[in-house]
């Protein structure tokens, strides 16, 4: 099947990784609420990675070819991006599936904590440092999202947040809060 024919084909979110014949098989259901929040978190995303860039710009990084301004500069860029990439898909996707029931107060719950974490997130950060805090953030995020495993979802925040610490702090040299264990 080329290419071209396969993008006019109806999209299964839930059921990309295993296609649509086994997703149909598994009794995976497409839902129009998903291609509505990746709209709406790709817009989220152009917003802040913008935002990013225009603070990016007012950075200097003197005479070195990295520097204070180069973090954001990436980090922007690279949410600008991924941000118009998701929008786009996600307003691809809008038109695919017929309207379901709207957003059930468990959507709204859901949301709350997740934005009730990612404020805890910002309250901690400076006392328990960017891996412990970034650890929590990740995991307490998996699990509201509905990950199997709790432990997991744990144990990979702390091994993202300790790479994503590591390489700002030794590859970048940028330091992120160590909190009092020092990382």
């Amino acid at each position: 099947m080329s290419r071209r024919s396969r993008r006019h084909e109806s999209v299964n979110v839930r059921g990309d990784l295993v296609g649509p014949q086994e997703a149909e098989q598994l009794g995976v259901a497409d839902d129009r609420r998903t291609a509505l929040a990746t709209m709406v978190l790709g817009a989220l995303m152009v917003v802040i990675g913008a935002v990013v860039l225009v603070q990016a710009g007012r950075l200097d990084n003197g005479d070195d070819l990295v520097g204070a301004a180069t973090a954001p500069w990436v980090v922007g860029a690279l949410m600008f991006l991924v941000g118009v990439l998701l929008a786009i898909r996600g307003r691809r996707d809008m038109g695919v599936w017929e309207v379901s029931a709207h957003t059930t107060a468990q959507d709204w719950k859901r949301m709350g904590v997740l934005l009730g974490v990612l404020l805890g997130f910002a309250v901690v950060v400076p006392w328990l440092g960017y891996v412990v805090s970034a650890t929590l953030l990740f995991g307490c995020t998996a699990v509201v999202l509905g990950a199997p495993h709790r432990l997991r979802s744990f144990a990979t925040g702390f091994c993202v947040a300790a790479l994503v610490f590591l390489a700002f702090d030794a590859a970048i040299g940028i330091s992120l809060p160590a909190g009092p264990w020092g990382f």
